[in-house]
């Protein structure tokens, strides 16, 4: 990555006095401050999308790496090798501390900020996935995947651990679709409007100003609720899925931005699926199964392990909905 890109770097607004390697992107100092170069992947109705959001969150305050248009006016720059970048603006800082739980709180806070600001707002028409659909088409997928571990002759030992657990989560997997199938009006009412796509605390970044919002390549018009469930079950898996964190993270959401009975169900539903074991089978199937490495088995233990405890924080947010 980043290859050849001085001349990509001339076509900057500011003269770059230099550069260094950051997480998937090159952050560039300039006498105008930080820039990141980033490679970028679409079309370029997706780059005029990301800028206007961008613009959209600057002008309520929302901190965000918003790109910028280089030297000729444009929001794609393309390298002599045809590599596509985008520039954006960036801030001295560090990704919030998961293990920190009084960031994690103030990671919510900043996101339910950032959906009550986004609430209603469509920037683009990508088409998105219901949750119904994005989980039956996972469902198929470990089924898929079942079917071909059940074809393979030498099997390894996640293959094995994953065939003794499938029929577990399989039921898993079969009732959130039972009840999301007859809960269908959720979609109707649940809170819509801009979504990071991908929030993690990678992806809050706390500096001297307050936290900034990174890497918003898959920013869509969602269910908030998808932003708010992917956090708190990735937040959660780093503290044993902790009843208390999981609640006081909910409460301080809910204060900034008030959940309807809607987003109530679907966070419940969004929170119930399995997840983490989907995740897991999908990365193996796309992996090279001859280079097993035993990460896998190791990572499956642990959703094994970490599996009733998350049912336990289940049946706290089913009986307190806060």
């Amino acid at each position: 990555m980043f290859y050849l890109v001085e001349q990509v770097l001339e076509k900057q607004l500011e003269k770059t006095e230099k550069f260094y390697k950051g997480r998937g992107i090159l952050i560039c100092e300039t006498a105008g401050g930080l820039f990141a170069l980033k490679e970028f992947h679409g079309q370029e109705q997706k780059a005029e999308n990301l800028f206007r959001l961008g613009e959209y969150l600057t002008e309520r305050n929302i901190s965000c790496d918003h790109m910028v248009k280089n030297s000729g006016d444009a929001l794609i720059t393309e390298g002599i090798d045809g590599t596509k970048y985008t520039f954006h603006h960036w801030v001295r800082g560090r990704e919030c501390d998961a293990h920190n739980r009084m960031e994690l709180v103030m990671a919510v806070s900043f996101l339910a900020g950032f959906h009550d600001a986004c609430e209603g707002v469509r920037i683009g028409n990508e088409k998105t996935e219901t949750v119904y659909e994005e989980y039956l088409r996972h469902d198929r997928e470990l089924r898929r995947i079942r079917k071909y571990i059940l074809a393979r002759k030498n099997k390894s030992e996640f293959e094995r651990l994953y065939l003794s657990c499938i029929p577990g989560y399989l039921r898993q997997s079969e009732r959130v679709l039972h009840d999301l199938s007859e809960n269908r009006d959720i979609f109707e009412a649940h809170t819509a409007g801009m979504c990071h796509g991908d929030f993690n605390h990678h992806n809050a970044v706390t500096g001297s100003g307050g936290m900034t919002l990174i890497h918003m390549e898959h920013a869509r018009f969602d269910a908030q609720v998808s932003d708010l469930s992917n956090f708190l079950r990735k937040s959660l898996e780093k503290h044993d899925w902790s009843e208390t964190l999981g609640l006081e993270m909910l409460r301080e959401y809910d204060r900034v931005h008030a959940l309807n009975p809607a987003d109530w169900l679907e966070l419940y539903y969004r929170m119930s699926y399995p997840e983490k074991f989907w995740k897991i089978a999908n990365h193996y199937f796309q992996s090279a199964k001859v280079l097993e490495s035993g990460n896998h088995y190791e990572k499956l233990q642990k959703e094994l392990r970490q599996n009733a405890a998350r049912r336990r924080f289940l049946e706290t947010l089913k009986r307190t909905r806060i």
